[in-house]
């Protein structure tokens, strides 16, 4: 039988992170940890309980999850590689309940944020913050009611036994979110497979040291598809820089890494993966918007 893979995900079956999780290792024989929190998923792959954590990244919609950042950081956590999912929120009822008996609806406050043009047709009912989408479908399943519903996945409804009461209910149907998958050390060298590279860097507080950043990247030819910036914390007006870099191969990144490495103060290499295949992504995108 196949080893099986000890996976920490921030949620629980039936979540967002679930699906991502197997999504990048389908065909695994998966053992998935759920965590209430980014931070307990940290400490649960740092302590050795799990093989591999997945962890959301960033949202089309809400931006960047900067606290993630900070734990990839100060854990020294290595990304392997990355995944993006279409996020389609869904109303879950128990059996038989109707919409106008419904008097509250339970899910993470992201989900409900991005729910919100839906949730406004069902003005009686309240809207209740909880830990995770999934969860919210458990304990609705465990304790039914017929004045309650929560916002979670399809996979959530198949598991918990919930109806779907309305199908993909949030506003921007071009939602999407991307996670990273993380383990605590490097695991082997890099392939020629690999064409981006998630790194984070510190530069001088003088003026034009981002801007011979830029004109590095430029020259090799390498492109940037994310930068953002985290305060280092105790240090005035300085920062850590986030990038992921994407190549067409190892020689540019190498170049690049080497060049970076000597114009600022700190470089540290995240991970260098294979970027996610998108068209399933893209196909999604473009049906949503002729729809």
């Amino acid at each position: 039988m196949e080893q099986e893979l000890k996976i920490s995900i921030q949620g629980y079956a039936g979540s967002f992170h679930d699906q991502a999780a197997r999504k990048f290792f389908a065909g695994k024989n998966l053992q998935l940890l759920p965590a209430d929190t980014f931070d307990i998923l940290g400490e649960q792959l740092e302590s050795g309980a799990v093989d591999f954590a997945v962890m959301a990244i960033e949202n089309s919609i809400a931006g960047t999850i900067l606290q993630n950042y900070r734990i990839l950081r100060e854990r020294n956590f290595h990304v392997l590689g990355e995944v993006y999912l279409r996020i389609q929120h869904n109303l879950l009822v128990n059996p038989g309940t109707k919409k106008d008996q419904i008097r509250k609806v339970f899910s993470h406050p992201m989900a409900l944020n991005q729910c919100l043009e839906f949730l406004r047709t069902m003005p009686e009912a309240r809207l209740i913050e909880s830990k995770d989408t999934a969860l919210s479908a458990i304990e609705l399943a465990e304790n039914p009611n017929p004045k309650h519903a929560c916002i979670a996945s399809m996979d959530a409804a198949r598991l918990t036994g919930l109806e779907v009461l309305g199908k993909s209910i949030e506003t921007n149907k071009t939602n999407y979110t991307r996670f990273f998958v993380i383990a605590r050390e490097k695991q082997g060298e890099v392939t020629t497979d690999c064409d981006k590279a998630s790194i984070y860097f510190r530069v001088p507080d003088k003026k034009g040291q981002l801007l011979k950043v830029l004109q590095c990247l430029d020259k090799y030819g390498v492109n940037m598809s994310k930068l953002q910036s985290f305060p280092v914390l105790g240090r005035f007006r300085e920062y850590f820089f986030h990038l992921d870099l994407e190549f067409d191969n190892l020689v540019q990144y190498e170049s690049v890494k080497d060049e970076l490495s000597e114009i600022t103060l700190e470089y540290t290499e995240l991970g260098v993966y294979e970027r996610a295949d998108l068209r399933d992504v893209i196909f999604n995108k473009v049906r949503s918007e002729n729809i």
